[in-house]
């Protein structure tokens, strides 16, 4: 088999995958998902009693609703288990194959009782795909229906992990996967459930960060980093609309949560989230907007840590070690700027050795620097000065040349006010 696209049936095929002990998706085939189905189904009281199918199946009568329609639901997850439910002539939605499962013949639509944010035939608001309960093959409705044996859970619903790499999608799911394994056989679901208190796209940037799937020091992560990153994705099943959160990561990103759990700053953060919750709290939500867009579009960290570290003047403080070296490690993997890291770490360093006047005035005109003062101007001025001292070789007036002014500015701002300047790692 091969991956549609659809994070969805996707991630179910790599879960059945998982459960089949194939290396990849490729290697699946419909008996695997016929036989993932019956796991699912000889286990469906346990995996209601972890009110894990709840959040999937809406207005299934095995979550206890709509009990007079149950024999014909039962029919029509046995006919998963077998391959046994009539078709028709028609191209599937989500993969383009045929045919596609008969509603009518079958008695049950593949709406959003089965299929998560899927529409249905009375309009419900639809994403991702689009299905309105049409349309889509046994192959893709078993993947999506095994889909809560591989999910883990946090605040706004079951997450997962899609990437467009068979063997690796199969591997990205399988901690939830043994998670619910393990879960099952002690009878305990909490095990399936995700620490963080977060909501949102925060939530799910402070989830992938701790993930043991990009840590090479830690069993259980990928093979390699997805050549074209990875993506998370929570969701809400309930109610009458649509809700979902996803958080795409590109491979630099990957690689650099990887890197920050080996060097043992990965709760940074985490410590960042609180900060702006006791500080920011009427606009916390556009400082964690900032903080994720910049992870998924790989722009520097340095303007919202800036802001967090300069913030108002009764609080301002330094940038703690532990900060520092995120941000070093951001720079060189996730950004591959560790030219201009490096360049600004020697510039902060000469700035912290000129006299304490000096100093003192630069670093404070760098923390304002706006729109009526470059900062070329400003170092251009210190250079000139008598007594401060300040020399700046052409590569690194280069470097500040090439940058974005505000990331630049912040950068270097933040290495001048660093807990430690310049020291050996």
């Amino acid at each position: 088999m091969n991956l549609t696209g659809n994070p969805f049936v996707d991630a179910g095929m790599g879960v059945a995958a998982s459960i089949a002990s194939r290396r990849s998706v490729e290697e699946l085939c419909s008996d695997d998902l016929h036989r993932s189905v019956r796991h699912l189904h000889a286990n469906i009281q346990k995996l209601k009693n972890f009110k894990i199918l709840a959040s999937f199946w809406v207005n299934n009568p095995f979550m206890g609703k709509n009990l007079g329609q149950k024999p014909k639901f039962e029919s029509f997850l046995r006919g998963l288990e077998t391959g046994g439910l009539p078709t028709k002539g028609a191209y599937c939605q989500v993969c383009g194959q045929s045919p596609v499962v008969n509603e009518v013949a079958a008695g049950c639509q593949p709406d959003r009782s089965w299929f998560p944010l899927a529409g249905s035939g009375d309009s419900d608001p639809c994403t991702l795909p689009g299905l309105r309960g049409k349309a889509v093959c046994a192959d893709c409705l078993s993947a999506v229906v095994v889909l809560p044996i591989g999910c883990r859970s946090c605040p706004d619903g079951p997450y997962f992990i899609h990437v467009n790499e068979p063997d690796l999608q199969a591997q990205a799911v399988s901690e939830g996967v043994i998670a619910l394994g393990a879960a099952i056989s002690a009878n305990a679901g909490e095990g399936i459930n995700h620490g963080t208190a977060l909501r949102g796209r925060i939530a799910l940037l402070d989830i992938v960060s701790g993930s043991v799937l990009w840590d090479h020091t830690q069993p259980g992560h990928l093979t390699r980093i997805p050549q074209h990153g990875a993506a998370i994705i929570s969701f809400s099943n309930r109610g009458t609309g649509a809700c979902f959160y996803e958080l795409h990561l590109p491979a630099q990103a990957l690689r650099f949560f990887g890197a920050i759990s080996e060097a043992g700053v990965r709760g940074v953060f985490l410590d960042w989230v609180k900060e702006v919750q006791r500080h920011f709290k009427k606009g916390s939500g556009l400082y964690f907007d900032q903080l994720c867009d910049c992870v998924e579009e790989r722009r520097s960290l340095a303007p919202f840590l800036r802001a967090l570290v300069k913030g108002t003047r009764d609080r301002q403080r330094q940038l703690r070690r532990e900060e520092r070296k995120m941000l070093q490690i951001y720079e060189d993997i996730a950004l591959e700027k560790k030219e201009r890291f490096d360049a600004l770490q020697r510039i902060a360093n000469k700035a912290r050795q000129m006299p304490a006047r000096y100093a003192d005035s630069f670093i404070k005109q760098l923390g304002n620097l706006g729109s009526k003062r470059t900062l070329l101007e400003l170092i251009k001025d210190f250079c000139k000065k008598e007594g401060t001292g300040l020399t700046i070789t052409p590569n690194e007036l280069r470097v500040i040349d090439n940058g974005p002014a505000n990331e630049v500015a912040s950068l270097l701002y933040l290495l001048c006010m660093a807990e430690e300047n310049g020291g050996k790692e």
